[in-house]
C-alpha cells in the first residue's frame, strides 16, 4: 500500500535538498576558479615557450650555433663569437644596432674553393668557350680559354684576371643574365678537379658556411663582394646560401636592350618585347679599392665585419676597421693546408705576418678548420704529366 512522509520527515528532506544544491554550487564555483588559474598558468608557459622558440629560431649563440666543421679549440672562431655576442647584447660596450650589422664576404678562397685548378669563374668560361656546342668562340676568346686550360695546376699567367674578364664579356655577349646563370647551374654538377667526392657546386668551405648562417641568425645582413662577375655568383650561390641576389656585388659586364642597336642608354627607351642582354663590354675588375667603392655605392653603410683571403680583399678589410663608428673586426682565411687543400705554405706564412700586422684575425685552414669540404671529400694527387705540361 502507499505510504506518506510525516511532517518531520518532509522537513528533513527539504533541508537535505537545499544543502546538496548549495554544495554543488560551491563545488562549481571552486572548479571554475581552479580552471581559470590553470589556464592562466598554461598561457604563461606557452608564451614563455613561444618566446624561447622565437629566440632560438632567430638568434644563434655560442651555445646553440652549429660550429661542427671547426676545430674545437679554435681561438680565432672564439674571437668572432665573442664579437657577435657583444654586438648583440644591448648595453654591452660592443653593442651594434641591428640596422648596422653588416657583414661582407669575398667569394673565391674565402667561401669556396678556387683551386680546381682555377676559380669557378675561369673554369666555367673556359668550358663555355671551348666545349659549348651552341657557341663558336672568336679566335682571341678561344685563345684565352685555352691558356687557362693549359696553365692548369701551374703558375697563374700574368694579367690573366683582366684578359679572362674581357674575353668572357665577349663570350657571353647576347646572353640574358638568366641564360648565363642557367649555364652556371649546369656547370656546377661537373667534378671538382683535384678532389674526389665533390662537384664544383659543392666546393664550399663548410666552416665558412656555418659562419654565414651564424651571422644571419644573429641579425647580420650578409653581402658577397667579389671580383667574380655578379650574375655568375648569383648562380653559384643559388641553393646553397640564403643570400638575396641584391646582396651580391661583383665585377660588371655591360648590358644592352635587344632592340637598342647602337643607341646609347641615355637616348634609348626600353621597349615592350626588349630583353636585357650582355653587350660584350667589361667595366673593370671589382678588386682591391674597387670593392670599397662598390660597398659605398651599393650598400651605403660601412660594414662592421669583413672576410677575405687575399690581397684583393685587403682594402675591404682595412676599410671595415678604419674610423668605424661601430665596433668592427676583419678576418682572413689562410690557405695553409697542403694535405686537404692546395695551400702554399711559404706564401701562407708571408700572408699571415702581413695580415696580422694589418689587424686582421686569421682563420687557418690547417689549425681552425676541423673539416674543409666534409668527411666524404678527399684531395687527390694531380698527375705528374699534368703538372709538367703546366710548368
Amino acid at each position: 500500500m502507499d505510504t506518506q512522509d510525516t511532517p518531520k520527515q518532509e522537513g528533513m528532506n527539504w533541508r537535505l535538498i537545499i544543502a546538496f544544491v548549495l554544495g554543488m554550487a560551491l563545488a562549481a564555483l571552486l572548479f571554475a576558479v581552479w580552471s581559470k588559474s590553470q589556464a592562466a598558468q598554461s598561457g604563461n608557459a606557452s608564451a614563455t615557450t613561444g618566446a624561447a622558440a622565437s629566440t632560438d629560431a632567430n638568434t644563434a649563440t655560442a651555445g646553440n650555433a652549429d660550429f661542427s666543421a671547426w676545430s674545437e679549440d679554435s681561438a680565432s672562431l672564439k674571437t668572432l663569437v665573442d664579437y657577435v655576442e657583444a654586438a648583440t647584447t644591448e648595453g654591452s660596450a660592443g653593442y651594434v644596432k641591428p640596422e648596422d650589422r653588416i657583414a661582407v664576404f669575398d667569394l673565391d678562397g674565402t667561401l669556396m674553393c678556387e683551386t680546381f685548378p682555377w676559380c669557378f669563374e675561369y673554369m666555367v668560361f673556359a668550358d663555355y668557350a671551348l666545349n659549348n656546342p651552341n657557341y663558336k668562340a672568336p679566335n682571341d676568346v678561344a685563345a684565352v680559354a685555352q691558356e687557362i686550360v693549359d696553365s692548369a695546376w701551374g703558375e697563374k699567367p700574368k694579367g690573366m684576371s683582366e684578359r679572362q674578364a674581357a674575353a668572357a664579356a665577349i663570350a657571353y655577349s647576347g646572353l640574358t643574365p638568366a641564360e648565363l646563370e642557367a649555364y652556371v647551374e649546369g656547370f656546377k654538377s661537373s667534378p671538382a678537379e683535384g678532389f674526389d667526392g665533390m662537384t664544383r657546386g659543392e666546393a664550399w668551405y663548410q666552416p665558412m658556411l656555418q659562419v654565414v648562417s651564424y651571422l644571419q641568425a644573429n641579425g647580420f645582413d650578409v653581402y658577397i663582394v667579389t671580383a667574380t662577375e655578379r650574375n655568375i655568383v648569383r648562380g653559384i650561390v643559388a641553393g646553397v646560401l640564403d643570400i638575396d641576389p641584391s646582396h651580391v656585388i661583383g665585377t660588371e659586364y655591360g648590358y644592352t636592350a635587344t632592340g637598342q642597336g647602337d643607341e646609347p642608354d641615355d637616348e634609348y627607351t626600353f621597349q615592350k618585347g626588349d630583353k636585357v642582354v650582355f653587350d660584350g663590354t667589361y667595366d673593370g675588375e671589382n678588386a682591391k679599392t674597387c670593392k670599397v667603392d662598390a660597398i659605398v655605392r651599393e650598400i651605403g653603410k660601412q660594414p662592421v665585419l669583413a672576410f677575405g683571403n687575399s690581397s684583393g680583399d685587403a682594402a675591404m678589410l682595412v676599410y671595415t676597421l678604419s674610423d668605424n663608428a661601430n665596433p668592427s673586426a676583419s678576418f682572413m682565411v689562410l690557405a695553409d693546408d697542403d694535405e686537404r687543400e692546395y695551400g702554399d705554405l711559404t706564401e701562407a706564412q708571408e700572408d699571415r705576418q702581413a695580415w696580422e700586422e694589418a689587424g686582421f684575425t686569421i682563420f687557418s685552414m690547417h689549425d681552425d678548420f676541423g673539416t674543409i669540404y666534409g668527411d666524404g671529400v678527399k684531395k687527390v694527387p694531380v698527375e705528374e704529366e699534368t703538372l709538367a705540361a703546366a710548368a
